[in-house]
């Protein structure tokens, strides 16, 4: 997943505010009850957030899958002469660093790319880990209704300067799952177009059950935000903002 999509993510995503997300973060740290200071972050992608928080002050080590995604942010934040951010290519689910981080953060949906619940509950688990006493652990989600009512079966067509792209939406609503086809077609120095193919899946997950995983794990202070606000968050909500405190 993302071996070439990697190349055009940014083109595709430039309708994201990660400015005005980087500064939703910023504000939810604030509430810490330690100042924040180290920043781990889990699904980094190209590294948008990551240069965001960078920007902000904070000592940044940042983890991904993605080989490919994590080159391109390395690039984005030397091109920024961001200097205190290390890059991890790792799972989310199954990472372990050694150190302790005044905060752990993951956006963007990344966690509704984990594929069943113990994998989220690992996640939670390998970022209480990571987190000295009073950390925050900061992740936001899709939430069922926006997979039902916004994603749905829809298909979106992107006609870039350099990039073609049709990004097709099947769900499983059975199985609790969305499935995203894309076909892109880059276009080459020559002039002539390369067409890559790329499958990826997401999965959907309640607010009740991320909450009883942050309670199994002993989290506490358990905030639920409707996303970019600090008014309470639901299902019913199109994303929301978890925001918990290790003990």
């Amino acid at each position: 997943m993302y071996e070439e999509f990697a190349q055009v993510y940014d083109d595709l995503m430039r309708e994201i505010d990660y400015k005005q997300w980087g500064d939703y973060v910023f504000r939810l740290l604030l509430n810490a009850k330690n100042e924040v200071k180290s920043v781990l972050e889990f699904g980094c992608g190209t590294g948008n957030i990551t240069s965001e928080l960078a920007q902000k002050g904070y000592a940044v080590t940042a983890v991904d899958l993605s080989e490919e995604m994590l080159t391109v942010a390395d690039e984005k934040i030397a091109e920024q002469n961001l200097g205190d951010v290390r890059f991890f290519m790792g799972d989310m689910s199954n990472f372990q660093i050694g150190e302790e981080f005044d905060a752990v953060v993951s956006c963007c949906d990344s966690v509704n790319y984990l594929p069943d619940k113990a994998a989220v509950q690992n996640f939670i688990y390998c970022s209480q880990d990571a987190l000295k006493s009073g950390g925050l652990l900061l992740f936001d989600i899709n939430t069922p209704v926006k997979f039902k009512e916004v994603i749905k079966d829809n298909t979106y067509v992107y006609d870039l300067d350099n990039v073609y792209c049709v990004w097709e939406n099947s769900p499983d609503f059975e199985a609790g799952r969305m499935d995203y086809d894309l076909s892109f077609f880059i276009k080459e120095e020559d002039g002539r177009y390369s067409r890559y193919d790329e499958s990826q899946s997401q999965y959907i997950y309640t607010v009740e059950e991320i909450y009883h995983m942050l309670k199994n794990a002993g989290f506490m202070n358990i905030k639920i935000y409707a996303f970019g606000t600090f008014l309470q968050g639901s299902n019913e909500c199109d994303r929301v903002q978890f925001v918990a405190e290790k003990k």
